[in-house]
């Protein structure tokens, strides 16, 4: 495999690790149980 396909693969696989990261639920959303329960104080 030449080299900038493998440094390619590698920048898009952090790429997608980082959007992915980004794009989840904040941690001010509630635990997964709040969520499926409702939020019972």
């Amino acid at each position: 495999m030449p080299v900038w396909l493998d440094v390619l693969l590698n920048l898009l696989g952090y790429a997608g690790f980082v959007a992915i990261a980004t794009r989840g639920p904040s941690a001010r959303a509630g635990s997964d149980d709040e969520r499926l329960c409702g939020n019972k104080d």
